[in-house]
């Protein structure tokens, strides 16, 4: 992928945009597209995520933001490449580049922010181990990227 200046490793999440996810236009709808983030963010994080993890921690949506830059059609083969950045404490965010395969066709472009919190009470608490070193091999520093999420 060359949409990185910096780029280190990369979590790819791929999707065949299937006739359902279409909206009256023949296009991808805004509502598939952030369950792709969703869908890539469980498929990222599903060997930090087990029962001990859950019964005890919950991962908390602090933000989201999409913009497109192309539409996308039934049939068309979809990479999300998913980036890690400003992992501090309990804090986290992940990148989303969506491109065409073949093409490499900028699709659009994603920033979610997370926080871990106590399942019990709520409060902040440190990100676990596991999800540490699932996340700094493709972590990326955002001053260095082409482009801003």
């Amino acid at each position: 992928m060359e949409y990185f200046a910096y780029s280190q490793k990369a979590f790819l999440y791929k999707y065949v945009v299937m006739l359902s996810d279409t909206d009256q236009f023949k296009h991808m709808s805004f509502a598939n597209y952030l369950k792709l983030m969703f869908l890539a963010t469980d498929a990222l994080c599903v060997s930090c995520f087990d029962s001990n993890f859950l019964s005890n921690h919950r991962l908390r949506l602090v933000n989201s933001r999409m913009q497109f830059k192309k539409q996308t059609t039934s049939g068309e083969n979809i990479l999300i490449k998913v980036n890690s950045s400003e992992q501090n404490g309990s804090h986290f965010s992940l990148l989303y580049t969506f491109v065409i395969e073949g093409t490499g066709e900028l699709v659009g472009l994603g920033r979610q922010a997370f926080e871990i919190v106590d399942g019990d009470n709520q409060t902040l608490t440190q990100l676990p181990d596991s999800l540490n070193n699932l996340l700094t091999p493709i972590s990326v520093d955002r001053e260095h990227l082409l482009y801003k999420y």
